[in-house]
């Protein structure tokens, strides 16, 4: 049961009208180089491909270009997750706990660590890490939503055209069980944040808390797609130690190009923690 108070907040993004800027499309736009390995997926290689390759370029092609470290996908079983240690072939890992032809949880999981590897795999700092698992949050739906218009012309074979329904309906499905984005439609996320930041920094894979906030950066991102660029410079330098949320985020303002930091401290102006100059 979706209370009144969190309603609101649903239908608004439940129909939000996302922008129709094209930067290109996910086809034309090459990805990264990597395979998938597709024991234990009881499903075929060249499909889940096809369905990783439709997610990340939902996001993809809205970055300049810019080489990737290669990766491989393999099935995990302790949930989906994204190794920064690469394995005896020099490539990072992508686990995705999912199997069969749900396409929509393959979408889902993989855009999220797809996020994080664009983000930077290098060291992290545990007590921001829940920041880019609420970005990861926000990239599966951004992904889904734009996956399941793409498909409307362009799925990866024509067969699959019908699954558009499907992708929108896990992304809605998603969006309702965020019960907690009633706390940012009352009183802000700044106040959301304010609250939780201790439990976030225990636990940076909250999702209750995750996907709240990501309701509300999926607008953000929706509204101007290139603005995904921007997560190529979030973990730029080492974490410092000790280092604050503010200083995280005005790091990441300051190694962003010129075109990136009025969105920067537009954000960091959302949950109430100033990094302009």
């Amino acid at each position: 049961m979706i209370g009144k108070a969190i309603l609101p907040v649903v239908c608004m993004l439940l129909a939000f009208p996302v922008s129709s800027q094209k930067k290109d499309t996910p086809i034309s736009r090459p990805l990264p180089a990597y395979r998938v390995e597709a024991d234990g997926f009881k499903a075929s290689g060249g499909d889940i491909k096809a369905v990783c390759d439709s997610a990340a370029g939902e996001l993809w092609r809205h970055l300049d270009l810019y080489k990737l470290e290669s990766f491989v996908v393999k099935r995990g079983y302790s949930g989906p997750f994204f190794s920064r240690e690469k394995n005896s072939r020099g490539e990072l890992v992508i686990r995705l706990d999912t199997e069969e032809a749900y396409w929509s949880s393959y979408a889902y999981q993989f855009a999220h660590e797809f996020l994080h590897l664009l983000c930077g795999s290098g060291e992290k700092a545990p007590q921001t890490l829940w920041f880019e698992e609420t970005l990861g949050e926000t990239a599966s739906l951004f992904s889904l939503r734009a996956m399941a218009r793409s498909w409307k012309t362009k799925p990866p074979y024509p067969n699959w055209v019908d699954y558009r329904d499907s992708l929108r309906q896990y992304a809605d499905n998603v969006v309702l069980k965020r019960a907690r984005v009633s706390e940012i439609h009352q009183k802000g996320l700044a106040s959301f944040y304010r609250k939780h930041h201790k439990e976030l920094e225990k636990n940076c894979c909250d999702r209750d808390l995750n996907g709240a906030m990501a309701l509300v950066l999926l607008r953000l991102f929706e509204e101007k797609p290139e603005r995904w660029d921007a997560v190529r410079w979030l973990n730029h330098s080492p974490p410092r130690k000790g280092e604050t949320f503010q200083q995280y985020l005005r790091k990441w303002r300051d190694a962003v190009p010129m075109r990136h930091k009025a969105f920067v401290e537009k954000l960091a102006g959302l949950y109430g923690v100033p990094v302009g100059k």
